[in-house]
C-alpha cells in the first residue's frame, strides 16, 4: 500500500531513508520543499505489519524510487503511472563507491549562497540548453546550501570556478556525491580529485558516490573509494 506521506509518518520516512543513497536524496528534497509544497510530492509503502518499506518522491515529472527489499516494485511502478510520472528512477548506478579514507590532506573553497551561480557554469559547461533552466537549478541549489541541506567544495583559477563537487543528498549519517565537473581547459591537471577528495573529508559521515563508467570508478578508486 502506498500512501502520501503525512505529519505523522514523518519519523518513519526519515528513519527508512537515513542509511540508503537514493533515500538520501529523497531526504534531502523533503527537508528543501516539506510536504506541503505543490511541486513535489512525497510518498512511502507498507508491508503487511505496517512498517515503512519504501519511500518516494516526484519532481518535474520524474518519479524518484527508494524501495526497500520487500516492497513491492510492481506496485510503485503502476503508482507512479498512475500519478503521471513521465520517467520512474532508482537513482541507482553501475557502480556504488564508499570513500575509505585517503592518507594525503585536501583542500578547497567551500560552494555557498554567493558562488553558486560560478558553480554553474561549470557543471553545464556542455549543456546547449543550461539557460533554459538556469533559475530553476539557481532557486533549489542555493536554498539546499544556505540551509546545509547540501555541500560543496570548489577551485578557483584564473579569476574563475573551474572545477566543483557537490553532494545531492544528505543525512545525519551518509553524504551522496553527485556533481563533479571540471571546466575543460583544466581538465588532468588534479583539480577534479582535489575538490572530490576535499569535499569527502570535510563531511564527517559516510561518503558515498555512483558511477556508471568503468574509467570514472578506476579513477576515484585511485582516490580512496572502494565498489561496495
Amino acid at each position: 500500500m502506498i500512501k502520501l506521506l503525512t505529519e505523522d509518518r514523518m519519523d518513519d520516512f526519515i528513519s527508512f531513508c537515513e542509511k540508503r543513497l537514493t533515500g538520501a536524496v529523497i531526504h534531502t528534497r523533503l527537508l528543501t520543499y516539506s510536504i506541503y509544497s505543490n511541486d513535489v510530492f512525497f510518498w512511502y509503502s507498507l508491508s503487511e505489519e505496517g512498517s515503512v518499506n519504501g519511500v518516494f518522491s516526484m519532481a518535474d515529472g520524474i518519479f524518484l524510487a527508494c524501495p526497500g527489499e520487500d516492497c513491492d516494485l510492481a506496485e510503485a511502478e503502476l503508482f507512479a503511472n498512475t500519478v503521471g510520472a513521465a520517467e520512474i528512477s532508482s537513482g541507482e548506478a553501475a557502480f556504488t563507491m564508499k570513500f575509505a579514507g585517503n592518507n594525503e590532506t585536501f583542500s578547497a573553497e567551500d560552494i555557498s549562497g554567493e558562488n553558486i551561480r560560478d558553480v554553474f557554469g561549470v557543471v553545464f559547461e556542455d549543456d546547449e540548453n543550461r539557460n533554459r533552466y538556469f533559475e530553476k537549478w539557481y532557486t533549489d541549489a542555493s536554498h539546499k546550501i544556505r540551509h546545509n541541506l547540501i555541500h560543496g567544495k570548489c577551485i578557483y583559477r584564473d579569476g574563475k570556478c573551474v572545477s566543483v563537487a557537490l553532494t545531492s543528498g544528505e543525512t545525519d549519517s551518509i553524504a551522496v556525491i553527485s556533481s563533479v565537473a571540471t571546466l575543460k581547459k583544466y581538465r588532468n591537471l588534479g583539480y577534479g580529485k582535489q575538490t572530490v577528495l576535499a569535499l569527502a573529508q570535510s563531511l564527517r559521515k559516510e561518503v558515498f558516490l555512483m558511477t556508471d563508467s568503468e574509467k570514472t570508478m578506476t579513477w576515484y578508486e585511485g582516490m580512496g573509494f572502494v565498489e561496495q
